[in-house]
């Protein structure tokens, strides 16, 4: 191929092409239920909204307003980059739709990097609002305390204390929150053991006798490969029936790939750069949405 400008611009388009393809990889475990995407207009974003009642009051007496400025919590954004270079002689013999099929892939690598900040919240438990980590015993809501963490390994009995707990969690007005758990997530390890729980019909009941099994799809069962190594103990229950879910995944900007079109400049340095930057970040929302094993 002849290095000229409408050449460069037909490189371009095709890897432009690429890039679009790559961006509708999906991860193969699907964590939607554990984040909520929110856009970002600046460098960090402040969440109003980290302890509330969702529950209407009654109207009695003059209207109560909640100080929801007094609530803020910050999540800062992250530069994320990716830049490659094509040698001259790749596009002069032909070789550069090669390149295409990369440039597919550093897009795919943009919907991964999502699923490893949501992963990452759940697995560093950073600090949330409350001033604890994400699993913590002493989350403050007012008055009132969340215990949303255990040192129980996954068993039938901590699967069922889990939700005896979480009954009477409460806002820090004092209403009840009520989480509605929704999926057990796990790891490799306990994946014969969260099937009992929650996907066999019939259980033994200690006896040799099969009987039917209480917990049979009380929660929707999903085995994360990132529950390994070092946390491959670790079990969660996530409730993922309200609008917001447990983690915020926000994002600023989505990489845009840029290549290199001027011929003269390619000519002089023998190369073709390819280079996109993104923007974003996550953090934990509410911790009442999840109860964690971390043992």
């Amino acid at each position: 191929m002849i290095l000229n400008a409408a050449n460069l611009a037909t490189i371009n388009r095709m890897i432009n092409t690429g890039w679009a393809r790559g961006l509708d990889w999906k991860p193969p475990v699907n964590v939607d239920f554990l984040f909520t995407e929110f856009p970002s207009g600046g460098s960090s974003n402040f969440y109003p909204w980290m302890d509330f009642s969702a529950k209407y009051r009654e109207w009695v007496g003059d209207r109560v307003f909640r100080n929801i400025a007094a609530q803020f919590y910050e999540i800062v954004n992250q530069i994320w980059e990716k830049s490659e270079r094509i040698p001259l002689t790749m596009v002069q013999d032909d070789k550069w739709k090669i390149f295409v099929n990369l440039i597919q892939m550093h897009a795919s690598a943009w919907q991964q990097l999502k699923y490893d900040l949501v992963m990452q919240v759940i697995q560093a438990n950073p600090v949330c609002f409350t001033g604890r980590p994400f699993f913590a015993n002493d989350h403050q809501y007012g008055e009132n305390t969340i215990d949303n963490l255990t040192d129980q390994a996954l068993s039938k009995t901590s699967f069922e204390q889990a939700f005896v707990d979480a009954n009477g969690w409460q806002y820090s007005n004092g209403v009840y929150i009520r989480p509605t758990f929704t999926h057990l997530v796990h790891g490799p390890k306990n994946h014969a053991n969260a099937f009992q729980i929650v996907d066999a019909e019939f259980i033994d009941d200690g006896t040799g006798k099969l009987v039917s099994n209480p917990n049979y799809k009380r929660a929707q069962r999903v085995e994360i490969p990132d529950f390994g190594g070092d946390y491959d103990d670790f079990w969660m229950l996530v409730d993922a029936s309200q609008p917001i879910h447990a983690v915020a995944l926000q994002v600023r900007e989505v990489p845009n790939p840029i290549m290199d079109t001027d011929p003269v400049h390619v000519e002089r340095s023998g190369q073709i750069d390819w280079m996109s930057h993104g923007r974003s970040a996550s953090g934990p929302a509410f911790p009442h949405y999840v109860y964690g094993g971390r043992l």
